[in-house]
């Protein structure tokens, strides 16, 4: 008689990746205060589009997929740096696998997202719950905003 197991996967959302990643970057004379409000630009159609925000942009209202010139004419002391899509995408590709810590599947999901198979992990952790605490933790750790969720399917994950 075979037991089957129900597949459990792990999304991890980290919605503000790339600017957390440029921010651990800036150093020196360049340092940003929080109340500093800072977005990522890249490149669209019609011109630069806000790729992501720190909180003090946040808070003024500029959010992902804005034009830039619309900001800039909002909020005058906006600071608009270049988002580095590439870089970010080997970022998240090895911080996949550095989340093999608590499982031997993991993979990058979109941009800032990641996916893990943990059926069968759990138990090494003291169960789901303290499996996910401790993935919060480890994040946060890093300096990462994380929305963790776990599921049967990727797709209710």
């Amino acid at each position: 008689m075979r037991i089957m197991t129900q597949r459990r996967i792990v999304s991890i959302f980290l919605p503000h990746f790339a600017i957390q990643r440029w921010r651990r970057r800036v150093q020196g004379p360049q340092a940003v205060t929080e109340n500093m409000p800072v977005v990522l630009a890249r490149q669209g159609p019609h011109g630069l589009l806000v790729h992501d925000v720190n909180s003090a942009a946040a808070q003024l209202g500029i959010a992902r997929g804005e034009r830039v010139t619309d900001m800039r004419a909002l909020v005058p002391q906006l600071r608009v740096e270049t988002a580095d899509e590439k870089a970010d995408a080997a970022d998240l590709a090895m911080l996949g696998e550095w989340c093999r810590r608590w499982c031997p599947w993991t993979r990058p999901h979109e941009v800032d997202g990641l996916l893990l198979d943990t059926t069968g992990s759990d138990h090494l952790w003291g169960g789901e719950t303290a499996m996910l605490a401790d993935m919060r933790a480890a994040l946060a750790g890093l300096g990462l905003t994380a929305r963790i969720a776990i599921a049967p399917t990727i797709g209710t994950a």
